[in-house]
């Protein structure tokens, strides 16, 4: 089974591979891609990077770990990237593949009322993370619900606690993100940080 991981990746710091890392071992992921947001319909994206910043940002951050894999599927595509739209193209180019939308408990608590989510649920399982015991019974009592969907949802235990890429911004500290996207941001002057 493949975890499908997306986010603005604005910048992509620590805490993303932690996640990743954490789906991985948690449901025996064979592995896990990366996929930068493209416009997604719900919210604006106002991050200091452009498309092709945080496309290679990402892919320095999955460097060294041969179970990642970065897509820029949602970036190929003109217009708003609904979650059903990059699942039903990546089932296109991995018919045998299995596939997990890795998500967090918010995420999941309206997935019913995303686009297609009929169709959605047939298409992937979901992994949503449970920081705390108040998450977990949100998780169990949404699954419930959506099962009668056809949904196939999993928990994650232990999800480290991700910051937001908007809260990150906001104090981008070094020690955080990955030695390689430090020295990207510096030398493109991106977020505030002065060029070298």
């Amino acid at each position: 089974m493949t975890g499908i991981l997306g986010g603005s990746f604005d910048p992509p710091h620590l805490g993303h591979m932690r996640l990743a890392e954490a789906a991985r071992d948690e449901l025996g992921l064979e592995r896990v891609i990366l996929i930068p947001a493209g416009t997604p319909p719900h919210k604006r994206l106002s991050g200091g990077a452009g498309e092709r910043d945080r496309l290679e940002m990402t892919r320095i951050a999955a460097e060294g770990r041969d179970w990642i894999s970065v897509s820029g599927i949602e970036l190929e595509r003109s217009g708003k990237s609904y979650s059903f739209d990059t699942v039903s193209e990546l089932k296109k180019r991995f018919p045998e593949e299995k596939f997990c939308f890795i998500c967090g408990t918010d995420m999941l608590l309206s997935l019913d009322k995303w686009y297609r989510a009929e169709e959605l649920m047939k298409l992937c399982a979901f992994a949503a993370m449970a920081r705390n015991d108040g998450d977990l019974m949100k998780i169990e009592k949404k699954a419930q619900e959506l099962r009668k969907f056809g949904a196939e949802i999993f928990v994650i235990r232990s999800a480290p606690v991700v910051t937001s890429s908007s809260e990150f911004r906001s104090t981008l500290s070094p020690d955080e993100l990955d030695p390689g996207v430090y020295e990207y941001i510096r030398r493109k002057g991106l977020y505030g940080v002065e060029k070298v």
